[in-house]
């Protein structure tokens, strides 16, 4: 069963193990393996992950969730308010041992909940993560725009995909 909550102190180890994880299963021979140690370390360190637990529990706006299954942590994703009614999905992961479970489709729909009267969530990926393409294709984002980025001194595409929201 998949339960969606909001993050705690807590979560923070397992928030750095399952970003450890799916950031080296996704994005291995995408990005170095020296950029994604440094990456981690640094997005993920205690220091940052417990300020932004800390503005998450303070803020009247909750956007920091946690997925489990079965009682067992499984997945984080977070979002960021552009205005009213467009957020950015910042980060989904969800731990390789439960994808295709509908761990990330239930982040999707308690947002589209959550945070009504949204119109558009989006989301840049990398045009080289087949996976996370195709994760927001099943889920009905399309892809409106592409930016290109330099990484370690190579350029990376990255694709913007949003899904459009009509609330009933």
């Amino acid at each position: 069963m998949i339960t969606i909550r909001f993050v705690s102190n807590e979560d923070i180890p397992h928030i750095q193990s399952i970003a450890h994880d799916t950031w080296t299963f996704t994005y291995d021979g995408i990005y170095t393996k020296e950029y994604i140690h440094n990456f981690l370390s640094r997005a993920y360190s205690t220091e940052n992950l417990s300020r932004a637990v800390e503005r998450e529990l303070q803020s009247p706006e909750r956007n920091f969730l946690i997925a489990e299954f079965n009682n067992e942590v499984a997945g984080y994703a977070q979002t960021s308010r552009v205005n009213d009614e467009e957020f950015e999905l910042l980060r989904i992961y969800v731990r390789p041992e439960y994808h295709k479970m509908g761990i990330g489709k239930a982040f999707i729909q308690e947002y589209i909940q959550a945070l009504k009267p949204i119109k558009k969530l989006f989301a840049w990926v990398a045009k080289e993560n087949h996976l996370g393409r195709a994760f927001y294709e099943k889920s009905g984002f399309q892809a409106a725009e592409e930016k290109n980025e330099i990484i370690q001194g190579q350029n990376k595409i990255q694709i913007k995909y949003e899904l459009k929201i009509t609330n009933e």
